[in-house]
């Protein structure tokens, strides 16, 4: 998700072994009433990216001894490891710039304990990626975070140290609004996420945490990745799909490599269904009635869903309120259809009319009615 303020450069990789996108992305931000911007550069794969330790040079739960302003939006931390990932525990000075922290995140500031993900200073030239230059400092878009906030991240990197032969698929399930830019996800707890090989079919399953978060071990190799397996709630399309991803649809591939981590997050829609069949007074199917779906409570904008051969009509991906169905009801008002219009459960008026309450996810598809013999 690339929120308001970012652009994004993309090239491919044509040698990697996974298809990659290198990518440059460009965030404007707000820092103490000055624009900055923050900017990363990176090679990642279309659907999902690395996680753990891998392209750090130093990974450590550490306490910052002292955090000293250099510039605006710069800090120098001196720092004392004392469990370290990657790298040895001997203490450090690297720099922050506090203004491409994660927005949620609190400044930096001596006596906190911090678990760090630290890489060399790079910049691109525009030509080659990842010109390094001297120091270490904390990655605008790293994992870094307090210890207090760190736990399943923590927990990750112990569960790698002790692999040998295998790799971790790991990642967050979180249930999003009506629609697909509403903000505030919710984490979905103990939800089912099937990895299945590419390569031999077997399938593997995790089941998230309270936080959301899901950990498969895998051996290496390329997996389809689903968390839409629970009735009521689907796959949300991504916001910005990469060059790779429009070309071949590389959309749930996740690939893991021997004592690697690969993170994958999904995003799902609430999905209540609202199905059924139209006929004709005689029984006959009403084949290829426009259907019309009125939301009531909350008000949407109603629109018609149009009967197959035999009256069967169905929608999809609707949120939970209250529903008016029927034949008609959409037409210019005194058109022949609108004065034969036609409410669920086969009446005329909409006094008459079964309002259908639709719960969080549920499927009701039972919503059959029938026109009168009068109907046209």
């Amino acid at each position: 998700m690339l929120p308001k303020g970012r652009w994004v450069v993309f090239a491919l990789c044509a040698t990697c072994f996974a298809p990659l996108v290198f990518g440059e992305i460009h965030e404007t931000r707000t820092y103490h009433g000055k624009k900055v911007q923050c900017i990363h550069y990176g090679f990642v794969a279309p659907n999902d990216r690395n996680c753990g330790t891998q392209g750090y040079t130093r990974v450590f739960i550490g306490t910052v001894v002292s955090a000293v302003d250099i510039s605006d939006t710069d800090k120098r931390l001196e720092l004392i490891p004392d469990d370290a990932f990657v790298g040895d525990k001997s203490e450090l000075t690297v720099t922050v710039n506090l203004a491409c922290l994660p927005e949620e995140e609190v400044e930096i500031m001596a006596g906190d304990r911090w678990l760090f993900f630290l890489r060399p200073k790079r910049y691109w030239d525009g030509k080659t990626p990842f010109i390094k230059t001297d120091g270490l400092e904390v990655p605008f878009d790293s994992p870094s975070k307090p210890v207090s906030e760190a736990e399943d991240d923590i927990a990750l990197l112990r569960h790698l140290a002790g692999l040998t032969d295998k790799g971790i698929l790991t990642g967050s399930v979180v249930r999003i609004g009506p629609t697909i830019d509403a903000l505030n996800p919710t984490a979905v707890p103990n939800h089912r996420v099937i990895a299945k090989s590419v390569q031999s079919g077997s399938e593997y399953t995790a089941f998230t945490n309270m936080n959301g978060r899901f950990e498969l071990e895998l051996p290496p190799g390329s997996y389809d990745v689903t968390a839409s397996t629970e009735q009521g709630l689907r796959d949300a399309d991504p916001l910005v799909a990469t060059p790779i991803e429009l070309e071949h649809g590389f959309k749930g591939n996740a690939h893991i490599r021997a004592r690697g981590c690969t993170e994958m997050a999904f995003r799902l829609l609430v999905d209540g269904k609202l199905a059924g069949r139209v006929t004709k007074g005689d029984g006959r199917p009403a084949s290829f009635a426009k259907v019309a779906i009125v939301p009531v409570s909350p008000v949407r904008a109603p629109f018609t869903v149009d009967a197959d051969e035999n009256g069967y009509f169905e929608v999809t991906g609707r949120q939970p309120g209250k529903y008016v169905v029927g034949v008609g009801l959409l037409a210019p008002f005194d058109s022949a259809e609108w004065q034969s219009r036609v409410y669920y459960p086969g009446v005329r008026t909409r006094e008459q009319a079964k309002v259908i309450e639709l719960d969080v996810g549920e499927w009701r598809t039972d919503i059959d009615f029938s026109l009168p013999s009068t109907s046209k």
